[in-house]
This record gives C-alpha cells, sequence and structure tokens, in this order.
C-alpha cells in the first residue's frame, strides 16, 4: 500500500476545519508530518508533528494525539494554528486575499512517504471587489455580482489603522457584501487616533444605501478592538446599523492613541466625545514602566480599567441603538478588561430594558486577539508597540479554538439578525 492523504472540508475557505485523515501506512508505525506556509506578509511558518498509525496503517489528526508536535492534544487544525515563523521580516507589499497554501510532508525516518498541498482562501472566486475613494473615504467594498441587494458589513480594524480586507472578504464570502472601513492610519486619514470625526461613519452609511447591491435597511457593523468601540459608539447614534459585533470592545470611550494632552478619540457635530481618564494607582505605572525598562511585554490592562473606574460619563449610550447586538472577549486580555467592559454594556442593556437582541460570548482563556481563524496563533499573544512588545494575553492553542468559534457564531448571528 501506498501512503495517501485524505481530506474532509466543507469548503476551501480559510474558517473551514480540514479533518486530515493519511491510510496506507504501516501498522502501528512512527511517522512525521511536517508542515509548511508563507503568509501573505510573506513569513514563512513551520510545524511539526509525529505520530503512531494504528492497526490498520491509518491516522486521523482529529483523534490521534501527537507523540512529539509542535502542539500537544488531538486536534485536526493543530498543524495549522501551531505553526512557528522561521523568518519575523514581512516583505514590502502585503498581499492579503491571496491564497495561501500549505505544503505537507510525511516522513518515515528519512524516507518520504508521500506529500501534498492543502489551498486555502480568503474569498471567494465570485465575489468582486471594488476600491472606495469618494468624499474622503476610504475603503474596499466587497460584493456579488448578481444584481440581487444583499445585506451589508461594515468591517472597522483595531489601533493598527488601515483596512481589515480578510475579514470583509471572508464575511462577504458568506453571502453579505462588506466594506472595509480604514479611519485612520492610511493614505489622506488622520495619522493619530485622535478626535476622529464620526461623521466619516455617517458617510459610509450613506454611501452604502446608495449602492444597487445593498439593502439599506439590513446594515451590519463589526469592529475590532479601538474598532470594536468605535462600533458600539455608531451604533447608538446611527439608527441604519441594525446588527453589531464588538471584538474585545470597549463600551466605554477612552483616550485617544498619541496625544498629548490627552484628548477623546472622536468627536461628533464638531465636539469631543466624553472619554474616560480616571487615576491610575501608582503601583500600576510602576509596573508598566518596569516592564519597558527591562524589555517585557507591556500589559495596559490594569491602567485601562482604572481609567474607567467610575468615568460613568464616558459610557456609550448602548441603549440608543436599533441594532441586535453581540459582544466577544477573552477573560485573559492584557490589552484592555474587554472582559469587563463587554459585561458593563450587558448591565447597562439590561437596566434599560433593551428590546433587541444581546449576547456576550466569552471565552476565559482567551486573549485579545481575535480575527478570522485558520492562522498560526502562536505570536498572537503579544504584538510590536512603539519599538517594544505588548501583550495580548492568552495562549496559542486556547486563542485558536475561541477564534473558530467566535467566527461561527459572527457568521450566525449576522445571518439571523440581517436576514440574508
Amino acid at each position: 500500500m501506498q501512503a495517501k492523504f485524505h481530506f474532509k472540508q466543507k469548503s476551501s475557505l480559510l474558517d473551514e476545519k480540514i479533518n486530515i485523515e493519511i491510510t496506507g501506512l504501516p501498522e502501528n508505525q512512527l511517522v512525521n508530518l511536517r508542515a509548511k506556509m508563507t503568509d501573505n506578509l510573506g513569513i514563512s511558518w513551520r510545524s511539526r508533528a509525529s505520530f503512531k498509525s494504528d492497526a490498520k496503517g491509518i491516522i486521523s489528526l482529529k483523534r490521534a494525539k501527537p507523540l512529539s508536535a509542535t502542539y500537544q492534544e488531538a486536534d485536526p487544525m493543530g498543524l495549522f494554528w501551531s505553526m512557528l515563523p522561521c523568518s519575523e521580516t514581512p516583505k514590502a507589499q502585503a498581499s492579503p486575499l491571496a491564497p495561501l497554501k500549505t505544503q505537507l510532508e510525511l516522513r518515515l525516518d528519512e524516507d518520504i512517504l508521500a506529500t501534498t498541498s492543502i489551498v486555502r482562501r480568503t474569498i471567494s472566486p465570485h465575489i468582486k471587489r471594488k476600491d472606495l475613494r469618494e468624499d474622503g473615504l476610504v475603503g474596499t467594498f466587497f460584493y456579488h455580482e448578481e444584481n440581487e441587494a444583499r445585506p451589508t458589513i461594515i468591517v472597522l480594524g483595531g489601533s493598527e489603522g488601515g483596512l481589515r480586507h480578510s475579514n470583509a472578504a471572508l464575511l462577504a464570502s458568506h453571502g453579505f457584501n462588506s466594506l472595509a472601513l480604514a479611519y485612520f492610519a492610511t493614505e489622506n486619514l488622520a495619522k493619530k487616533l485622535v478626535q476622529i470625526p464620526l461623521e466619516y461613519i455617517e458617510k459610509a452609511i450613506h454611501w452604502l444605501e446608495n449602492q444597487s447591491q445593498v439593502d439599506p435597511k439590513n446594515l451590519g457593523m463589526i469592529g475590532t478592538s479601538k474598532g470594536g468601540e468605535l462600533a458600539l459608539l455608531s451604533a447608538s447614534l446611527f439608527p441604519s446599523i441594525k446588527a453589531l459585533v464588538g471584538y474585545t470592545p470597549s463600551g466605554i470611550v477612552y483616550p485617544g492613541l498619541g496625544a498629548s494632552p490627552a484628548q477623546s478619540s472622536w468627536q461628533y457635530k464638531g465636539k469631543e466625545i466624553p472619554f474616560a481618564y480616571g487615576k491610575i494607582p501608582q503601583e500600576v505605572r510602576s509596573k508598566v514602566s518596569r516592564a519597558m525598562q527591562e524589555g517585557q511585554a507591556i500589559s495596559w490592562r490594569d491602567t485601562y480599567f482604572y481609567w474607567s473606574k467610575g468615568e460613568d460619563q464616558a459610557e456609550i449610550k448602548l441603549e440608543n441603538s436599533q441594532a441586535a447586538i453581540l459582544l466577544v472577549s477573552g477573560g485573559k486580555d492584557e490589552i484592555w478588561p474587554a472582559d469587563l467592559l463587554c459585561e458593563r454594556m450587558i448591565s447597562r442593556l439590561k437596566r434599560h430594558n433593551y428590546p433587541y437582541y444581546f449576547h456576550h460570548a466569552f471565552y476565559p482563556a482567551a486573549g485579545h486577539s481575535f480575527t478570522v481563524p485558520g492562522l498560526p496563533t502562536t505570536k498572537s499573544h503579544i504584538a510590536p508597540y512603539a519599538g517594544g512588545l505588548l501583550s495580548l494575553g492568552g495562549k496559542p492553542r486556547d486563542t485558536a479554538h475561541a477564534q473558530f468559534d467566535a467566527w461561527y457564531k459572527t457568521v450566525d448571528f449576522f445571518k439571523e439578525h440581517l436576514n440574508n
């Protein structure tokens, strides 16, 4: 018999879990499986696992616990999320929508038994795209070619700025239209996340409402981190938003990034949105200073916690929205206490007898990194920051599993509440 790979997956999309089975192996034999991939930033990743075939010469990654690997428990996606980077320098020009090719190699000692590759896509081939550069807006519109008005989702990134192409393209591949919308740190937009005018979001909503491919009665929005804060604030002001998802968001308006003295992140009709800037205990300040001096990853969780403590005037009036609401957070978030901030919003909605659907999807072991699933998460607990590192929290396996579950909940949520 000859060793052979078998794949079970419903589609080639990145968010589809893959069950890998290998047949035709010698019985009860130790073999080594290696995977390699180059991501859309040009960074190379590798993972490995050693397995013992069963009495029928079969290995199922869904059931088999690796004897030695870059991950520890039986996991159909273990080879993918446990990949480690072989290089740290991204290429100059990213290609976020290019297909990802993962190569697999199976060895018995030094002999290669079988090789194959898997191609996973962020965007379905039938999805069209249009760059939006009108009236000061910067975005990419993903839409379906058929002349049919569809539910449409605005996709906002976080404090990194720019466009979240992958999230938007993948949502469009599930039957929606989507608009990846930048709001700072790219092209002619503001360089810093300070006093961003909310009229910008209003203009994007109006632009969508005038597109023939868009059902204006079924507009959604999803934002991550600071983009989640912006999404919650937008929904509280603009009733056109009918379904809202916040990934690790804040229901409190916080200071902008990079301003001194502190200013709000947002403004509307020429007025600064009130923001939380409470007193920080000295021990919290000292902890951050020590981390900076020692070159350790910095956690801002306690800083944001004390900034918002008692600062009720900075709470977003989410009860004014007309949207179904899904909030997503991790209990190990080290950027800010999104779990506590989400619960604060849930309590507020309950106090106001909010008439629409709302839910907080809480993942106790996950950190701050919630994005499209299916990518390596071994570096998801840290991020570059001003020459140093930010602590995002969470362990790779927990983050990977939470990302899949939260994404499936997100897609189902939009399908239900945007009448797709």
